[in-house]
Formats: C-alpha cells, structure tokens, sequence
C-alpha cells in the first residue's frame, strides 16, 4: 500500500506500544482524560447561563452512572472465579500437585451447577464429577513414573469433559463479543468526534466485560479485574485519538482508490479499529474468567495467545460487516466502491493483527 496507509500502521502500533508501557497508570490518564472533557464542557455551559452548567453536569454524571456504573457495579458483583492452583512444571510435579489440581477441576464443574447462564443437564456435571474423583483416587500414592501418564488423563478429562461442558457458555460469550465490537464500530465509524468515540468505547466495553462476568458467573481476581480496566482504558484513550489517524488514512486509501473511497475510508477505518480492538479485550476477558488450569506464566501466556487468535479469526468478518452497514446501508456508497473499500481496510487489518490495534494481557 501506499507510504501514508504504511505510517499510519507505525503510528497505531507505537499508540498501543505506549499504551502497553505505561499500564495501569491508564486507568488514571481515562479519567482525567474524561474530566478535562466534561470540565471544559461545562465551562462552555456555564458561559451561557451558571444553570445550564449544572444541568450539564446534571445531565454528563447521570450518564456516566447509567452507562459505566452501571456495568461496572454488576461486574464488581459477580463472585470471584475460583483461583486455579499454582503447579510446579511437569518434571517436577507429585501425586499431592495432581491431587490438588483434581480437587479444583472438581470445585469447578460444582459451580455450573450454581450458574444461572448454564442450561446443561446436571447428570452430565455429575459424571464428570465421578471422573475426577476416580482420577484423585489413582493419584493417591501413585509413584513418579506415573505422573506423566496421569497428567495426560487429567489433561483429556479437561478437553474432554470440562471444555464440552463450557461450550454453551462460550458459544454465548462469542455472540455477546461479537455483538459489542459491532455496535462500537459502528457507532464510532457515523460518530465525528473523538471525545463521543471515547465514551462509546468505554460504555461499551464496560457493558462487554460485565456481560462476560455473568455469563461465566465469575469475575477474575484483583489483578486480573485491574487488568480488564487497564485493556479498557488503553482502548477508550486510544479510539479518542483515531480520528486525526484515520483521516490521514483515508487520504491515502483516496490516492490509491479514488475520493470517494478515500473520503468515507477514514471514518470506517477508525470504526474497524475500534471493533477490533473490542473483539480482542472480549476474548481476552472470556479467557480470564473462564480460566479452569493452573495460571501460571506458561499457561497465561497461552491463554492470551489463543484470545487474540480466536478475536483474528472473527475481525475480517466484523469489519466487514461494519463496512456493509455503514457503507453500503447509511451512506449508500456504491456497489463498486463498497468492495474497493472492503478489500483495502480487511487488508489493512490482516496486516496489522499480529501487533496492530492490540491491547496488552496479563
């Protein structure tokens, strides 16, 4: 593609690179972010007429409780995941780590049971139940020789029993991720202001966070909790600074697809990034709270690995979709150019998934 298109790729990397570095002192940058914005808001306000600044902040704080807190408050409600035990690496696990880890594969199974979300049948979860306390009942005083043999059995229960068991929980956290990466790309592809894509991203991934917390009837701990705010406001922070990005973007896709790709280029260019990168905090979140193996470094990083190839998997298509909707159903952009347009962003973003509009994971 054309040097401008390329730049803007090193621009948007180095965004989310600097997003990553500074952690979770994001958190604190999105809200003061968002209240130098409501501060210069209300001063315009209150320019007019002191009562039409209070009916601003009136107006701004009732919002924000309804839209943010809301989905917040219910995801801080959820009970914590149970916390998988720390093992040792396979050489140097024992008959008591196997054990342990059993126990909690057991623990984990009794609380579908306890899941409104789960609409399985409970003498499946019964079964696989029995299983584990057969395999805790081989581990009790098995030698060394069989441990490998054993953590093989366990690792075929978990795929086997424990992952088909999960697979109507996450079938509906696909659709509910799908459906918010949708809804911010969108929204923020029609929206022409960076401080409005702000608070839609931040809406809207709140609300995809507290969804997923409930659909697995479990949020992660403290860290992983801070975590998720972090992956957010990394998001939020960066979808307010797109619009100048993808301007220049849409320049260049104009050079190489003509003006009226290039004019409308920008707008869903911005709108496909911020889809993305909600596709990838809602697989990223759906791996933390539906975590049943051990978190250990290893295992972390696999699990974050897996989000991130499972949210490249469903982009091309979101960004398509977000293209057909916008394009083709508001801004009736010819047939022609829609699929100029389709193939010059869906390959902007297979070039980009690797390390493009990424958030960090831990």
């Amino acid at each position: 593609m054309a040097a401008p298109l390329q730049d803007f790729g090193r621009v948007l990397r180095t965004v989310f690179r600097f997003a990553r570095t500074i952690s979770y002192a994001l958190i604190g940058v999105m809200v003061l972010f968002f209240a130098v914005q409501i501060a210069d808001a209300y001063r315009f306000f209150a320019d007019i007429h002191w009562t039409a600044g209070v009916g601003f902040l009136v107006v701004v704080l009732a919002a924000i409780g309804w839209f943010i807190g809301r989905p917040v408050y219910a995801f801080l409600r959820m009970p914590a995941v149970l916390r998988p035990p720390s093992l040792p690496p396979l050489a140097e696990r024992t008959a008591k780590d196997l054990a342990k880890h059993l126990l909690f594969v057991e623990r984990y199974l009794r609380s579908l049971l306890t899941n409104p979300e789960w609409e399985g049948a409970p003498a499946n979860v019964e079964a696989a139940i029995a299983r584990c306390q057969a395999l805790r009942e081989e581990t009790d005083g098995a030698a060394r020789t069989e441990i490998a043999t054993l953590s093989d059995k366990i690792r075929t229960l978990e795929t086997e029993t424990v992952e088909r068991l999960l697979a109507p929980l996450d079938a509906k956290a696909r659709k509910v991720i799908r459906q918010e990466a949708l809804g911010v790309g969108i929204a923020t592809a029609v929206s022409w202001n960076g401080t409005i894509d702000a608070f839609l991203v931040l809406w809207r991934n709140a609300n995809l966070a507290s969804r997923i917390a409930r659909i697995y009837y479990g949020r992660p701990g403290a860290r992983g909790t801070l975590a998720i705010l972090r992956d957010v406001s990394a998001a939020t922070i960066a979808s307010a600074y797109l619009q100048d990005l993808s301007e220049a973007a849409g320049s260049a896709l104009g050079g190489i697809f003509g003006k009226t790709v290039g004019a409308l280029g920008g707008p869903l260019l911005d709108g496909g990034l911020n889809a993305v990168a909600t596709l990838r905090i809602g697989y990223v979140t759906k791996a933390r709270c539906r975590a049943f193996a051990a978190w250990n470094e290893a295992t972390r990083a696999q699990a974050l690995t897996g989000a991130f190839k499972e949210a490249a998997t469903f982009s091309k298509e979101v960004v398509g979709e977000v293209i057909r909707t916008v394009g083709g159903g508001l801004w009736k952009i010819p047939a022609t150019a829609l699929s100029k347009l389709g193939e010059a962003v869906s390959g902007f973003f297979r070039k980009q998934s690797p390390e493009g509009p990424a958030v960090s994971g831990v």
